[in-house]
């Protein structure tokens, strides 16, 4: 919750914009409070075709610059009304927004919720930054208009029903510049380090996937640790990697006391499967494996390469957003021996075979969460 609710409690208009990008909670604050709005020519071009009849009026020039402080300072209509340092500011301003000049009411940001006097509208707007875990953060563009009596209202509706859209528009065009710069969450996740990056450093294929899960944390391990053939199964698709049998839709106690070091099933019959190599709760999950391509058998990890050989993270890491939210990243990382490493068809066609199963389980896991956070609640 912002400040604006301080200043306009009883919004007549209330518009809310948002978008998450891929950066800290620091770096994003930082972007987004010196940022200048007329770096966009689109902004630039309609602000000033909405100011040219005022500058005509006052025989003003447009502004080189349209950042927060330039808008709010000395002479302008606009000021700061609440500012948290690191996270969120909020500007308003009184006026009579309907005429080609603009008359602003002078009035500090003290006596801006009490300011009642007739034909005046209020309009307030504030930008905040929320950290959605460590490398994600959303920023939040939050419009809120009121005004002092019914005609005051009436010009607004008039004013805005032209102008409203082209606000909107600049908005979500701005939101969308800063992401660009800033970079997405996705972006950010396929960069971030994760648990388990360190076993094999000279991967030659990086995959990294993810799924945001409205559980905590503790809730979504146990789903993770019970994972694997003749076990709780993938939750992936079925038919292809667990002999058609359905994954399991609870959690199953029996199946929760593993060890590093431990070898979890990978196929229905066999006993080759993934080593259990990081088991930190409930927080990083990696499963691995080396391979002998020749004897078509599977070696401790940590165990020196053969010639042919398939060397294999899976990092299962959880991050938590908020108190109700957890995003569950998901790495693969391979390194091959030169023999397998000159067959790029081979190693294309796993990524894409490796996508497809990764995708469904971190849908279905998701699902089967969900359901059960849902199902725990209600009773």
């Amino acid at each position: 919750m912002g400040d604006l609710e301080r200043f306009i409690p009883s919004p007549r208009l209330m518009q809310i914009d948002r978008i998450d990008v891929g950066a800290p909670l620091a770096r994003t604050w930082e972007y987004v409070r010196r940022y200048d709005f007329a770096s966009s020519p689109v902004v630039r071009a309609l602000f000033w075709l909405r100011t040219a009849p005022d500058r005509a009026l006052r025989h003003a020039t447009a502004p080189n610059a349209m950042r927060i402080d330039d808008m709010t300072g000395e002479g302008q209509g606009f000021r700061r009304l609440a500012e948290r340092a690191g996270e969120s500011i909020a500007v308003g301003a009184i006026g009579k927004v309907w005429q080609p000049g603009i008359e602003f009411a002078d009035v500090a940001p003290s006596d801006f919720a009490a300011f009642d006097e007739a034909d005046w509208v209020k309009v307030a707007w504030e930008l905040r930054c929320v950290p959605r875990g460590e490398l994600v953060t959303r920023i939040v563009f939050e419009l809120r208009v009121s005004a002092t009596n019914a005609e005051a209202w009436r010009r607004f509706q008039n004013y805005f029903a032209i102008v409203g859209p082209f606000s909107h528009f600049i908005r979500r065009h701005l939101l969308q510049r800063v992401r660009r710069e800033l970079g997405s969450p996705r972006q950010a996740e396929k960069h971030a380090h994760l648990a388990g990056d360190d076993l094999i450093p000279d991967a030659a294929a990086e995959m990294t996937d993810g799924v945001t899960i409205q559980a905590r944390p503790d809730a979504i391990w146990p789903w993770l640790v019970q994972m694997g053939c003749r076990r709780a199964g993938w939750y992936s698709i079925d038919a292809l990697d667990n002999a058609g049998a359905r994954s399991a839709d609870t959690v199953n106690a029996q199946l929760q006391q593993l060890r590093v070091g431990d070898v979890i099933p990978a196929t229905p019959q066999g006993d080759s499967g993934f080593e259990v190599l990081v088991l930190d709760r409930p927080r990083a999950f990696v499963l691995g494996g080396l391979y002998d391509g020749k004897r078509d058998g599977q070696l401790r990890f940590f165990d020196a390469r053969p010639d042919d050989f398939w060397h294999v993270t899976w990092a299962f890491e959880l991050e938590p957003v908020d108190t109700r939210t957890t995003r569950l990243h998901v790495r693969v990382r391979v390194a091959l021996g030169p023999h397998r490493v000159s067959e790029p068809g081979r190693l294309a066609a796993a990524r894409v075979i490796h996508h497809i199963m990764e995708v469904a389980q971190l849908r279905h896991l998701k699902s089967r969460v969900e359901r059960h956070e849902e199902a725990q609640r209600a009773s």
